[in-house]
């Protein structure tokens, strides 16, 4: 071969070298995408599905992207939303105002077919970390597109940039974070089968916080109403935490001051609190975003509350007490569970009472505490997180169970890695560890049974549906040596479960009803008795202790007989004291 010949020989290689990382491109209602082909799969990167939440648009609902011009070009991850929390051990290296992007791993089969189911994930982070670029693709190729499952990762606002909250919404609305999901759920419903999948088919999944957030889509009666959204869900290790809207609103005000964005006074007193809240806000909008970013921080690190969480209010989420949030849970078909262990490493203080929606929270934290204290109930041998989890997490399984709703329900038993982020490795490649081959089988069921779920609509594998009557669930649990695998079980977390939502919820209910006697004898009393007449209640209260005493002096000295005369009933039906009974 000539050195012409092998030039051109080299240069083939080169090009379909090229040619198998380019992807072929898509057509979508907003332009034309091309992205990446890793043999038969492609993924397609950084899609704006908003428009950026930048200068007025920063603490507003989002708004749709607009059209191309173009092929976009989309084979690389967007920055990050803004974020640089101190908890977390994730830090992400590329960051952004402009983040509002949406990822999308697909098959060629699923091009051919469109008809793929969707797995719409949402991430953790207590809407303050983590990212939806954080992810390895071979990781996300071995779980979900060998098995042709599209996997769809949103980003949304973070920290500040999600939590400037104030009374009026018509200022800036609440639940920022939440706004941005479901515009991203809009996305997918009208363009997945521009990728191969179906909008009929679509799971959301979360872990942890971002189970939180799929949980409260499932359980809200204001959101995904018709299931156009999605129609199944995953929720691994979540708990769902809520924050007043009072406490939100002085970490705004807190924020604002350190922002040297206070309303000044001599304009104060002349404008209304919507124009009060319009000027912080306005002022806040003129700031850079690395610079609120830096103060956000800032105070992190001096000990103040975090700029997390979700509020229970309208119009995303219904206007409820917390104990009553999970009566209407909507027909959508749920796998969900947790790990034995979840938080127990860090044992950290968390307001477990609040979190499970009892009435009388300081009598039942209280309780907790003392009971904890004084090893009334084997209380610590857990974090009070992993108390969160594995209660509430039972909760909403039997709520669910009440209604009729399939519900796969599971724990992760095995004692190696059994902490909160440890089996999320086996679906989405984060916080991974080296296996040992246990584990290696257990990652492999979680694949198939998760996948199974997402397509079938039941994973598989001996994993049954939940039964509120012996509290059934699946443990996973593997071991080679003494061929013990994972199965079935009943009395899911027995003694726990009963204390918090047995016992725990009697206690309340006591409390609850003790307070409301008291409150109607004390109406009672203020309704019938004026003042001028207590003295007469005081002297008919004598009079009637007076009778009994007399009665029961009389009842003494009249009364002959023996003081321990005991009366026995013969069968004959004739009366013997305790002396003419026979042994």
């Amino acid at each position: 071969m000539g050195n012409f010949d092998m030039l051109i020989f080299v240069l083939l290689i080169v090009y379909s070298a090229y040619k198998s990382c380019e992807a072929g491109v898509i057509t979508t209602s907003l332009g034309s995408i091309n992205g990446n082909q890793i043999g038969s799969y492609q993924t397609f990167k950084k899609i704006p599905f908003a428009k950026p939440p930048i200068g007025k648009l920063r603490f507003q609902k989002p708004m749709a992207a607009e059209k191309w011009e173009g092929i976009l070009n989309a084979t690389e991850y967007g920055p990050a939303c803004m974020s640089n929390s101190s908890t977390s051990k994730s830090p992400q290296k590329w960051i952004d105002e402009d983040c509002l992007h949406i990822n999308i791993f697909t098959t060629d089969t699923c091009l051919s077919s469109k008809n793929c189911s969707v797995v719409f994930y949402v991430h953790g982070g207590e809407l303050v970390y983590d990212s939806a670029v954080m992810f390895e693709d071979k990781y996300l190729f071995d779980t979900f597109s060998s098995r042709d499952v599209i996997l769809v990762i949103p980003a949304f606002r973070l920290g500040l940039f999600s939590h400037f909250v104030v009374e009026d919404q018509n200022v800036a609305p609440n639940n920022l974070a939440l706004y941005d999901i479901l515009l991203a759920l809009e996305f997918v419903k009208s363009e997945i089968h521009n990728f191969g999948g179906s909008s009929d088919r679509v799971t959301a999944f979360g872990h942890s916080y971002g189970g939180h957030v799929v949980s409260v889509m499932a359980f809200s009666t204001e959101i995904n109403t018709d299931l156009s959204y999605f129609q199944r869900v995953i929720c691994m290790s979540s708990v769902n935490v809520w924050d007043s809207l009072e406490f939100e609103i002085e970490k705004t005000m807190r924020f604002i001051q350190y922002a040297n964005c206070s309303v000044p006074q001599d304009l104060k007193s002349r404008m209304t609190s919507f124009e009060q809240d319009s000027y912080m806000m306005e002022c806040l909008q003129d700031i850079d975003s690395m610079e609120l970013l830096r103060i956000q921080r800032s105070l992190e690190d001096e000990g103040h509350p975090i700029y997390s969480g979700l509020v229970l209010r309208e119009p995303l989420i219904q206007n409820v007490l917390v104990q009553d949030f999970y009566e209407k849970p909507k027909n959508i078909p749920t796998l969900t569970g947790c790990t034995y262990k979840e938080l127990d490493k860090f044992h950290a203080y968390h307001n477990i009472v609040e979190t499970l929606g009892y009435e009388n929270y300081k009598e039942c934290d209280d309780k907790y505490r003392d009971d904890r204290k004084y090893g009334r109930f084997d209380l610590n041998k857990h974090a009070d997180e992993t108390f969160g989890i594995l209660a509430q997490t039972k909760l909403k399984v039997d709520k669910q169970l009440d209604k009729g709703i399939p519900t796969y329900f599971y724990e992760y038993s095995y004692p190696k890695h059994p902490s909160h982020t440890d089996d999320l490795s086996y679906i989405m490649g984060v916080h991974a560890f080296e296996k040992d081959e246990n584990e290696i089988h257990l990652a492999k069921s979680y694949q198939e049974m998760f996948m199974n779920f997402v397509k079938f609509g039941e994973p598989g594998g001996g994993f049954e549906m939940s039964t509120f009557e012996n509290s059934s669930y699946f443990n996973f649990y593997w071991n080679e040596t003494t061929g013990e695998k994972s199965s079935m079980k009943t009395n899911f977390e027995k003694e726990i479960i009963k204390y918090w939502l047995k016992d725990m919820f009697e206690y309340d209910q006591n409390i609850t009803a003790a307070k409301q006697l008291k409150v109607a004898i004390t109406r009672s009393a203020k309704f019938n008795v004026s003042e001028d007449q207590l003295p007469y209640l005081y002297i008919s209260m004598l009079i009637i202790a007076l009778i009994f005493l007399t009665g029961c002096l009389v009842g003494k000295i009249c009364c002959v007989q023996p003081r321990d005369r005991h009366l026995y009933i013969q069968l004959d039906g004739l009366d013997h004291d305790c002396y003419t009974v026979k042994n």
